[in-house]
């Protein structure tokens, strides 16, 4: 969303934001953006009361050609009279619960077309809710690179994974195979972690396991990913599903692309459709196959690398910002 929000600005729409507070500070980034930015801090029950009356007294008197909603719940409670087009991004895991199957209909039906960020969200929310078929909708893999960034430093990095720190992402399977490639192939491998999340302590726990500590660096939420990018050279993310949770893009694997990164990633979810050419996917929860294309990766890494900047193309913002306006 905030994306879409300055690319739609520097591409000479005017942009308003309506948004829940942040837990962390944002006036900082508020007061850089050019366009209007309105945060409600309440508590839930009145802030969706406030926000709903904000958002209805500002329709009534501006002219909006597009509204884009995060996800079913924020259209939810708006109703069809609307004369704004309404799009409504669909992301996947808001989309598992079948008890909200009412809900979730009832409120895409509001839509006049649905975003999905990959084939796979698309697939599994209509498997889950066959009426979606008669909505109107449209796939975008919603990544945006900033600029394809090349530089020639020593990477201090042999693999990173730039992710929130739960088991889906599988940063376990990489101590595992990272284990492998140092006990039999004699292959000592750096690897960055640069996120936050429940799982960061058993991570931990896991590093000291498997006698990982020189090899991996754990990196906070706060520290810029481009410098991990930078200084890395494979991204590595080697999803896994569980049943209350699933990948629906992989947004860290086209922003690595950009800097030239390879990417591993496996056949969970929707993350294959977040690499190209640029990488290998991976049976999902198969540490075997992990080692094998660690090992593939840096024998034709050249090669690869190159494609990641050809794939990262696909995702330049003037590009990518078309396909969410050209919509109507």
């Amino acid at each position: 969303m905030t994306n879409i929000a300055q690319h739609a600005f520097n591409a000479r729409n005017k942009v308003t934001v309506l948004s829940d507070g942040s837990k962390f500070f944002s006036s900082g980034f508020d007061n850089k953006c050019k366009f209007d930015i309105y945060r409600f801090d309440q508590i839930k029950f009145l802030r969706k009361r406030i926000k709903l009356s904000f958002a209805q007294n500002f329709l009534k008197n501006n002219k909006i050609d597009i509204i884009f909603f995060d996800s079913w719940k924020s259209l939810e409670p708006f109703n069809h009279a609307i004369s704004a087009k309404k799009i409504c991004l669909a992301h996947g895991n808001e989309l598992l619960k079948i008890s909200n199957k009412d809900r979730i209909l009832n409120s895409l039906d509001k839509a006049d077309l649905v975003i999905y960020n990959s084939k796979f969200t698309k697939n599994k929310a209509i498997k889950n809710f066959k009426s979606l078929k008669k909505i109107n909708h449209k796939i975008i893999h919603p990544a945006f690179i900033k600029k394809i960034s090349k530089n020639k430093i020593k990477k201090k990095y042999d693999l990173c994974t730039v992710a929130r720190l739960e088991y889906r992402k599988g940063h376990h399977l990489v101590f595992e195979a990272m284990s492998v490639l140092r006990n039999k192939y004699n292959m000592i491998l750096k690897y960055a972690i640069l996120g936050d999340g429940p799982e960061l302590s058993r991570l931990k726990d896991l590093v000291i396991k498997h006698s990982l500590s020189e090899q991996v660096d754990f990196i906070y939420h706060d520290y810029p990913s481009e410098k991990i990018f930078k200084n890395s050279c494979v991204h590595i993310m080697p999803t896994l599903t569980t049943p209350d949770s699933i990948e629906g893009f992989g947004i860290s694997n086209v922003e690595a692309a950009s800097f030239g990164l390879p990417c591993i990633v496996s056949n969970s979810g929707g993350t294959p459709e977040s690499i190209g050419l640029n990488g290998i996917i991976v049976k999902e929860n198969d540490s075997k196959q992990l080692v094998k294309s660690i090992i593939d990766i840096f024998k034709k890494y050249k090669s690869y690398s190159k494609k990641s900047y050809i794939f990262a193309k696909n995702f330049e913002p003037k590009k990518k910002i078309k396909e969410y306006l050209d919509n109507f």
